[in-house]
């Protein structure tokens, strides 16, 4: 009744049981399945020569459209999906051929063939092993033709010869790819020089040879070779050192040999170069300075300044030991001091004196100066080899202090970033707690509404039911 009720109002409802009706049986109707009978056919129909009656193969008919397909959806994905690397058909080509030199073609099966219809490595190094004979009979079969018709093709010959260097240098590749023991430089220059100690087999090359030198030339011995490559490879190494360049990229030099005790080339001009700077920025003042960077031309300007400041100097010098030697005999000259002199004479004379004296200090200046100057030259010699070091040790500290100010400034940003990451973590954890006491409230409010609202849902149920 229930049921009734809650489906009352449903428009187009048919409350009425389900009736199965069968057609009622004839006489006439038989429920025997039927059969059917084979006849002899008429002699006429068998002796019809247009009618084939050889038995199909399956097999073979199923292998037919296999190849004639070509198309393999083994393992193919087909879904929309953008996780996966898509996987498309597989297309094969059921036949093989192959074109014999009278013509004719021969084709092959699958037979040999994998699951997914590839060829197998071991059909691969059979088919390539018969081409490899049938292309060196055409190759002969050429060069016979050649010698019985004169010259061929030259354009023809070049080709040839190109594609089979190409495939040489293919099946080598793959040799030495498999064979990894033999890769070491040690190897590859046996391999090297056994290429340049073969003959070529350029038929065009030989006829040159011919032509050119009617004797025959004996190619050197392998030994001999060696030997060279041993003795370039020994100055080449004695060069790289006298050089001063690392040996690290010579494949062919052992890192347990010894090396030759040499003066490096490179380092002594940068040693050199470190000395005249430190002449030259002692001896120009603050005006000749000198930086790592400067060219050979700022460097070969510098010293020509040098010199002629050297020059001038020196002159100076020598002016000034002749203005000493000449008011010496003035000096040794000049009679006692006499009263009967004129005071015009006296004047002219003292200011002279006056003048004299000025310009003898002057030069008694210059001359302490460079007597200082050449008395500094040995301590300045003596430690230039230290120069290079110090400055470049104070060029480290200046960029040590650098980035040790840099770093104090950074590590008070950080301490002052962790204050306020601190604070934030207080407030966070005030807030948190603020949190967790609302929800324990409200999960406190919703056990009382459960328990204040469950009778009604009860009673309500019990009426629906």
């Amino acid at each position: 009744m229930s049921l009734n009720k809650k489906y009352a109002n449903l428009p187009d409802l048919d409350l009425a049981p389900d009736v199965y009706e069968t057609p009622d049986l004839t006489d006439g109707a038989s429920t025997v399945p039927t059969t059917t009978i084979r006849t002899n056919s008429d002699s006429d129909d068998e002796s019809n020569p247009d009618i084939d009656r050889n038995n199909l193969n399956t097999d073979e008919a199923r292998l037919h459209f296999l190849r004639a397909s070509g198309v393999s959806a083994r393992e193919v994905d087909f879904s929309d999906t953008i996780a996966t690397k898509r996987k498309a058909y597989k297309s094969r080509s059921g036949h093989r051929r192959r074109r014999h030199g009278d013509g004719t073609e021969e084709i092959g099966d699958i037979s040999d063939s994998d699951a997914d219809g590839q060829e197998s490595f071991e059909r691969k190094l059979a088919r390539l092993r018969r081409e490899t004979e049938e292309l060196k009979a055409e190759l002969q079969r050429r060069e016979q033709t050649g010698q019985n018709d004169g010259r061929g093709n030259n354009d023809e010959d070049d080709y040839g010869d190109d594609g089979i260097s190409e495939l040489s240098k293919a099946l080598d590749s793959i040799h030495y790819s498999s064979t990894r023991a033999n890769a070491t430089s040690d190897a590859v220059l046996s391999r090297k020089l056994a290429a340049a100690v073969n003959p070529s087999n350029d038929p065009n090359a030989i006829e040159k040879k011919n032509t050119s030198s009617p004797a025959t030339l004996t190619a050197p011995s392998s030994s001999g070779l060696l030997e060279h490559a041993a003795s370039f490879d020994t100055r080449l190494t004695m060069m790289e050192a006298a050089l001063g360049i690392s040996s690290g990229s010579n494949p062919f030099f052992a890192a347990k040999d010894a090396q030759p005790q040499l003066q490096p080339v490179l380092p002594a001009l940068d040693h050199l170069t470190s000395q005249i700077t430190a002449l030259t920025g002692t001896l120009g003042g603050p005006t000749a300075s000198y930086t790592a960077a400067t060219t050979s031309t700022t460097t070969t300007a510098q010293l020509e300044s040098l010199s002629s400041r050297i020059k001038r100097l020196t002159a100076d010098a020598e002016n000034l030991a002749n203005a000493r030697r000449r008011a010496g005999e003035v000096a040794a000259r000049a009679p006692p001091d006499s009263p009967s002199a004129g005071g015009d004479a006296s004047t002219s004379s003292g200011a002279t004196e006056v003048n004299n004296t000025e310009s003898i200090t002057q030069r008694e200046e210059q001359a302490a100066k460079i007597q200082a100057l050449y008395a500094t030259l040995p301590t300045i010699q003596s430690l230039h080899p230290l120069l290079p070091s110090v400055l470049e040790r104070l060029r480290s500290l200046r960029a040590i202090h650098a980035s040790a100010a840099e770093a104090s400034e950074t590590l008070d940003a950080l301490e002052k970033d962790q204050a306020e990451m601190s604070k934030e973590i207080e407030q966070w954890r005030e807030g948190l707690n603020i949190v967790e006491q609302k929800v324990r409230e409200s999960e406190i409010s919703m056990k009382k509404n459960i328990e204040y609202v469950g009778p009604w849902v009860e009673a309500l149920e019990k009426r629906i039911g």
